[in-house]
């Protein structure tokens, strides 16, 4: 269990909460008969257990009060949202992920809860975990459940190929080297990621300390000649056979997919995704080991992170606000996080010896790896805060794919995408 003071905070949080949120018209402070609908991005079945508990607890703190849950497909959940609100019918409390909420942000979808929410709420999550939930002003949604990523490797494969686990690479760099070292020595494929689809390269350019944008976000940056270079190290491998043809085209979920079939050696990964390889393919599972992601000269590690956030529409707000910070309190996230590798977002969590504990498992050693950067991992390609940032992925992702095709030099790709960034970039961002 997390410290006690942790649990208090929260306490104290939601009983400030009733106290101070504006009741809907008509409605008296213990309102009766009021349904929260709840949205999360694909947990189910996984996570049926921990929600039907999860909502029955606080069905008993608050007589009256409802929570609907409803688990939607991570693909095309934006487009439900807009749909459910188009009907009349909207949901309460949204988990979206970081990398949609620059545009719901930006069209006003969610409520602005640094307006609603006491100063001190929000002093009990992590910094750099909030600070993705942030555009200029307003707080649209609350850090919930984060990751960051592990490198996993197959020690079978490595020993094929005549390496060990002491080549694993700590750096860009010296992954790149691998992955040629590797390929040369008829170890097949060293490495898969997406260079393409879904691109990977927007983190490795700002974790080398070149931006996608200028700090404004009104000018791309990437294809500048240490961005062209960088990207030209992947173009290269790829043109040269040292990666999977599938690594321009397939989507991001692809990486465990060639792992766990035991075609690549390492991947770059979330340690969430452990658990897949260990039902998917539990030979390689058992010969899988773990080690930091590589870093690039900033030293920066990438976070991801899945948010909470109280629709602008919805009827019932005070209540929905209510339920999202009683989900999100440090016993709630733990409790979450013990049934999946994942990390809690509120730091009284995170004290929780079950993220620092060695019990000699694979999933232990994750966890720990991944908990060791998450304090100080962060966004790293801040075009990701842009309204039209799956827009400008998709571009940047074609142009890469032009280049590793051979339709297009990697300088004539970076700079067709960067022009085409530009003209999306001067319509401001947020």
């Amino acid at each position: 269990m997390p410290p006690r003071g942790g649990v208090r905070s929260a306490a104290a949080v939601l009983a400030f909460l009733l106290a101070v949120l504006p009741a809907q018209p008509g409605c008296t402070r213990a309102e009766r008969g009021v349904t929260v609908e709840f949205w999360t991005l694909q947990l189910s079945p996984a996570f049926d257990g921990y929600f039907r508990d999860l909502v029955a607890e606080y069905e008993s703190l608050r007589p009256g009060v409802t929570v609907r849950w409803v688990d939607i497909p991570y693909d095309g959940s934006v487009q439900k949202l807009f749909a459910a609100a188009a009907a009349g019918e909207p949901p309460d409390v949204v988990n979206m992920s970081a990398d949609f909420l620059s545009r719901l942000a930006s069209l006003g979808v969610f409520e602005d809860l640094s307006a609603v929410l006491p100063p001190e709420s929000l002093a009990l999550f992590l910094p750099n975990a909030l600070e993705v939930c942030r555009f200029g002003r307003t707080l649209p949604a609350l850090p919930w459940y984060l990751n960051t990523y592990v490198l996993i490797y197959n020690r079978d494969l490595l020993r094929a190929a005549g390496m060990s686990e002491g080549d694993v690479p700590a750096t860009y760099a010296g992954l790149a080297a691998f992955v040629r070292r590797y390929r040369e020595r008829g170890g097949g494929f060293g490495f898969y990621w997406n260079l393409g689809k879904d691109s990977q390269l927007p983190i490795m350019l700002e974790a080398e300390g070149v931006p996608m944008t200028d700090s404004a976000m009104t000018r791309a940056l990437f294809n500048t000649p240490e961005g062209v270079a960088r990207v030209g190290e992947w173009v290269d491998l790829y043109r040269g056979g040292f990666l999977q043809r599938e690594s321009i085209i397939r989507p991001g979920t692809a990486v465990i997919e060639a792992y766990q079939s035991g075609s690549v050696a390492m991947v770059l990964t979330g340690p969430v995704f452990l658990e897949r390889v260990r039902i998917n393919a539990p030979g390689v599972y058992a010969v899988t080991g773990v080690a930091p992601a590589p870093v690039g000269s900033t030293g920066r590690h990438e976070l991801a992170t899945m948010t909470l956030s109280v629709t602008a529409a919805s009827r019932h707000k005070r209540e929905a606000a209510d339920f999202l910070m009683f989900v999100l309190s440090a016993a709630n996230q733990t409790a979450f996080s013990r049934r999946e590798t994942t990390y809690p977002s509120v730091s009284a969590a995170l004290d929780d010896p079950f993220f620092s504990a060695d019990d000699g498992t694979l999933a232990a050693d994750a966890r720990r790896v991944g908990a060791r950067t998450l304090g100080t991992a962060t966004r790293l390609a801040r075009y990701t805060r842009h309204p039209e940032f799956v827009r400008l992925r998709e571009i940047f992702g074609e142009a890469v794919q032009e280049a590793c095709l051979g339709k297009k030099s990697t300088q004539e790709a970076l700079d067709d995408a960067a022009a085409r960034w530009d003209r999306i970039l001067v319509g401001g961002a947020r």
